[in-house]
């Protein structure tokens, strides 16, 4: 579990069925050196609130 400062947030938004899945707008997030974990955190009121496909990292 993650206890550090998080490097990006991105919303969810709800696309009305388990499998239609949507991108959700690139991150952000400031340049680091070395090797770190890395936690993916989500955070939602209800159980089972979205099914992620894939997470993309990418450097511009």
């Amino acid at each position: 579990m993650s206890n550090g400062k998080p490097l990006a947030t991105t919303p969810v938004p709800n696309t009305g069925d388990w499998d239609t899945y949507q991108a959700t707008p690139a991150a952000p997030v400031d340049t680091l050196t070395g090797t770190h974990k890395l936690y993916l955190v989500f955070k939602s009121p209800q159980d089972n609130s979205f099914d992620m496909d894939a997470v993309q990292f990418s450097n511009p």
